[in-house]
């Protein structure tokens, strides 16, 4: 039976709309990331391998084109440190823990054309870059006692001094990244924070004078400020007001390693079923 003309306008606007919404519906992923998370700064000039804990997040990606995608992601990850992981860092004695939660968003640049479009790749190496907020709050462990250590001011601050545990950073790192039939892309990445602060850990500038420190803060500040008078072999602070405690050039750092796991919404195909945009 031949169509009319009104009958190929119709079917043509038909099999328009089947092909924008299969290219609506592959650029739109849904993820799950884990993995691991690490800490660099005044407590870890290097990175210490035994001090990896467990990371995590959830993250959305719009696949702008075969090259280029938009991520956004909420994320997870626990930092730690100490000073007996270093030799020439043991008399300070010092360590900390801190939750960190995320909210970044970044792009990502794949080196090969991506996706599951005709012409387009399986496999990928990529780099990303962007802007993300964090918050932290360090913690020690004393006397079997988790002990928030910003309130009690171990560097001597006053309230106009006192960090924000609300931060910016800039994420950027890369990875590989494969596709597995049309739903799924799995990778592989490493992301570096930088930061701009240096109190993730609790440490940055100098120590304050101790009788000063427990007549303000109380005798708790004082003894988690300095703690090398908890080694046997010292028994009693080592500190005199003004000595370095931290640097506060060398600001703060944390990394994520993570495998991610991201389902891609592709429409169901339907008549006529031999219409096809991708492979």
């Amino acid at each position: 039976m031949m169509m009319n003309r009104n009958q190929k306008v119709g079917l043509l606007g038909i099999i328009i709309l089947l092909f924008q919404t299969n290219t609506f519906g592959q650029k739109n992923e849904f993820g799950l990331m884990i993995g691991g998370s690490n800490y660099q700064g005044d407590l870890a000039y290097n990175l210490v391998p035994k001090e990896t804990n467990l990371a995590g997040g959830i993250f959305t990606r719009y696949n702008l084109n075969k090259y280029w995608s938009w991520r956004n992601a909420l994320q997870y990850g626990k930092v730690t440190a100490s000073d007996e992981n270093f030799e020439d860092r043991r008399t300070r004695n010092l360590s900390f823990q801190s939750h960190i939660w995320e909210l970044n968003s970044v792009f990502e640049f794949n080196y090969l054309p991506f996706g599951s479009h005709v012409l387009t790749k399986d496999f990928s190496t990529f780099v990303f870059g962007g802007l993300a907020a964090f918050r932290f709050n360090p913690r020690t462990e004393y006397k079997g006692n988790i002990i928030e250590l910003r309130p009690l001011r171990t560097e001597g601050q006053n309230r106009k001094d006192m960090y924000s545990t609300i931060q910016i950073a800039v994420p950027f790192g890369g990875g590989v990244k494969y596709s597995y039939k049309k739903n799924w892309v799995f990778a592989f990445e490493v992301g570096w924070r930088k930061t701009f602060t240096d109190y993730i850990d609790d440490v940055s500038t100098t120590y304050p004078n101790r009788d000063e420190q427990i007549s303000r803060s109380g005798l708790l500040s004082a003894e988690l400020s300095d703690r090398s008078w908890e080694l046997q072999e010292i028994g009693e602070p080592l500190s005199q007001k003004g000595d370095w405690r931290g640097d506060p050039n060398l600001k703060d750092w944390y990394i994520f390693s993570l495998i991610t796991v991201a389902y891609r919404f592709t429409p169901i195909n339907c008549w006529p079923s031999y219409i096809k945009s991708y492979k």
